[in-house]
């Protein structure tokens, strides 16, 4: 280990990638976040540990663990950061703005946030709204959000809530598919959410409810919502659609429904918060907001 540089203050990058592994537990993981290369974040690291003079990480095949005067240095860099987030709130509020930032899964952005932006923007011209897709949880101490729109909530167990909506799916296709007969000879399109694939109804069990016999599987499988939604559009198969993503299809009538019953999904979507947030302007305002969009999706 060289000796540590005097005076001088390591790269902010460097801190952030350590803050970043640490938190984490992996470089990996660190890199995803930081949409870096796992290699660009190990010389990161080992540039910091050069400049202070110490190892912050022991390395391992399964990941990285802290030595000791690593964990001390993570709680000065922890508070450190703490402290920029309330001084660029303070900023914020001094300038007047209205800047809220919301982390939502990528197909509930794009299919049910986003559609409806124009009448919040209407509502608050003043306000700037970022809005991040994400499938990750959201990290409310180590991110800038403010809300997160989430499927179910038992990933933030600490945190304020409030329930949105339930969906439903039913099958839907496009009008020429329907036109070339019995649909369910048809490709079928499936959606794996992995792990949470369990509480969303698949062909089975809509069958099953129908009273049909499930047929054989074939089809095309997506792993996002919303290239699934996609392909339905292009003819490519029928799909489980969920009724408050595809509002805009079948007002269109680039998706038409096929048949009965709607199926729920086992959980509901939410908005969840830290306490702050409603300390911030426009915060209280945009949520009540959501609240009324989310009795128009189902």
């Amino acid at each position: 280990m060289n000796s540590p540089s005097r005076g001088r203050l390591p790269k902010l990058s460097a801190i952030l990638a350590f803050e970043t592994a640490a938190r984490t537990g992996s470089l990996a993981s660190a890199a995803d976040s930081l949409a870096l290369t796992a290699a660009a974040v190990s010389q990161q690291i080992r540039q910091l540990e050069q400049h202070l003079g110490i190892p912050l990480f022991i390395r391992a095949k399964r990941g990285v663990t802290l030595t000791e005067q690593g964990a001390d240095y993570l709680a000065y860099v922890q508070e450190a950061f703490e402290t920029l987030r309330v001084a660029q709130q303070h900023v914020d509020r001094q300038r007047g703005k209205q800047t809220l930032t919301v982390f939502a899964l990528p197909a509930l952005a794009s299919k049910w946030l986003n559609p409806a932006i124009g009448d919040w923007q209407a509502l608050s011209p003043d306000g700037d709204l970022r809005l991040h897709a994400t499938h990750a949880a959201v990290d409310f101490a180590h991110s800038a959000a403010d809300f997160a729109l989430c499927f179910g909530d038992q990933d933030y167990p600490l945190l304020e809530k409030v329930r949105l909506f339930q969906d439903r799916v039913q099958p839907v296709c496009s009008p020429d598919l329907r036109s070339q007969g019995d649909w369910t000879q048809r490709p079928l399109i499936h959606l794996d959410w992995g792990k949470e694939s369990q509480f969303l109804p698949g062909w089975h069990e809509w069958f099953s409810a129908a009273g049909l016999q499930p047929p054989p599987r074939r089809g095309l499988t997506y792993n996002l919502t919303s290239l699934a939604i996609d392909a339905a559009v292009q003819g490519r198969g029928a799909l489980l659609g969920q009724r408050g993503l595809i509002e805009r299809e079948l007002a269109s009538g680039a998706l038409v429904p096929l048949a009965e019953p709607a199926l729920p999904l086992s959980k509901p979507y939410y908005v969840v918060y830290p306490q702050r947030t409603l300390d911030k302007p426009g915060a209280a305002a945009f949520l009540r907001w959501l609240q009324a969009l989310s009795q128009r999706a189902v």
